[in-house]
């Protein structure tokens, strides 16, 4: 989105800082740049009635209610503020359900799934599950925590998980399907592994991640996830609720029923959503937008994959690439690879990358913050105007640039 602001300046109109605003916000560049904005597909958000209808048809499950039958406890495990997930919704109508079906509310249980991420204020869980917090018992996922042996293994490594999800006789997951580094999509039986999971179930999911994209967008013959939804199965995940995005964080596609069914379901919509069509000509500069994982620096990688997904070979030799995040959060937090984590690496340069250098811009955070996860050889600004003009004395007054509003979701088409 453009608008001209003066003779030399068009501005650039990014959405930013996710969950504490979500709004556009104003990036002046030169008038002279020739701008190319990669928009992916986008869909509308649904409406309530739209989310009852996919919690009544759920794929390869009997309805909730009949499920919940019977029952004596009950948990919703939902994914954290890293996620763009609206669950309040989604929450209250399930649980309405299982209230419908003879469980009181005091028989329910919401775990935040924070993984390795730090735990949930009390402010995130009621931006996450709402005003209907107030009535269940809320609480965040802690790996060192209250936590069981389930007898079931991942990778050799035994699996022990949330207490609160283990010993409730109904499981229930509700998290967003997105585009991902090594899963291939986010959300499905994810929730759960390593969403709820120890530091050394974490720490064997999360190697994966060290050994680079696993099948891309592909979930066909992906490790992780074959390994993952193997386990996940064995512990029991009776019902799930998968959600996709579009680019202004609003439900767009909601698929209940099987964690590996419907997640399927939800990850084809995802991949439609945010498919973006490439560029026609080589790009000599891009700016690659974390929203909406822009909360912590720890997170905005997640907009790489837009890189690793088609968009590379749209790029000019040595062309750079502007990563932009609020970073409200700061650096952020992260058992695994966060600094004193087991898996925290010295920053490196990425090889994916080529001789293409990346750029980071960021208000909500410092240099020092900035070199905990990039290596010192990519630029960093905390302030726009300064990045601008760098860029300006590494591009012709003419250059093609591009800009990907949603860096985490999109898809980019390869060429036919």
């Amino acid at each position: 989105m453009f608008d001209a602001v003066a003779t030399d300046l068009q501005t650039l109109c990014l959405q930013w800082d996710a969950w504490h605003g979500d709004v556009f916000q104003r990036f002046d560049l030169p008038n002279s740049w020739r701008i190319t904005e990669l928009r992916m597909a986008d869909a509308p958000a649904l409406q309530v009635d739209d989310l009852v209808e996919a919690l009544d048809h759920p794929l390869a499950a009997p309805p909730l209610e009949r499920l919940a039958a019977g029952r004596r406890r009950a948990v919703i495990v939902v994914d954290d503020l890293t996620r763009p997930t609206n669950a309040a919704p989604l929450v209250e109508l399930v649980a309405t359900r299982l209230y419908q079906a003879g469980l009181a509310f005091s028989d329910m249980t919401v775990v935040i799934a924070g993984g390795a991420h730090r735990r949930a204020t009390p402010r995130e869980i009621e931006l996450k599950v709402g005003s209907f917090a107030r009535q269940v018992r809320v609480i965040a996922h802690d790996p060192s925590g209250d936590l069981v042996d389930t007898g079931v293994t991942l990778g050799g490594v035994p699996l022990r998980l949330s207490r609160p999800f283990f010993e409730a006789d109904l499981r229930i997951g509700v998290s967003c399907v997105m585009p991902h580094p090594f899963a291939g999509f986010s959300g499905g039986g994810k929730i759960v592994v390593p969403g709820l999971a120890d530091l050394d179930v974490l720490a064997r999911t999360h190697k994966f991640a060290l050994m680079g994209l696993q099948g891309g967008a592909n979930l066909s013959g992906n490790t992780f996830r074959t390994q993952m939804e193997a386990a996940v199965r064995e512990v029991g995940l009776h019902w799930t609720v998968n959600v996709a995005v579009n680019s202004c964080r609003e439900t767009a596609f909601v698929a209940a029923g099987d964690f590996v069914v419907a997640h399927r379901q939800a990850a084809t919509a995802a991949a439609k959503i945010g498919a973006t069509p490439p560029p026609n000509e080589p790009l000599e500069a891009l700016i690659l937008n974390a929203y909406p994982k822009d909360g912590e620096l720890l997170q905005v990688e997640a907009a790489l994959v837009a890189l690793r997904n088609g968009l590379m070979s749209h790029l000019a030799p040595g062309a750079p690439i502007v990563l932009t995040a609020a970073c409200r959060h700061g650096l952020g937090v992260h058992g695994l690879f966060g600094p004193g984590g087991r898996l925290f690496r010295t920053p490196a340069v990425k090889s994916f990358l080529g001789a293409r250098p990346l750029w980071l811009f960021s208000p909500g955070i410092d240099v020092a913050a900035a070199r905990v996860v990039m290596h010192e050889s990519y630029p960093f600004y905390s302030e726009w105007t300064e990045l601008v003009n760098a860029l300006r004395r590494q591009l012709h007054a003419k250059a093609r640039v591009g800009v990907v509003p949603c860096g985490p979701l999109q898809l980019v088409a390869r060429a036919s």
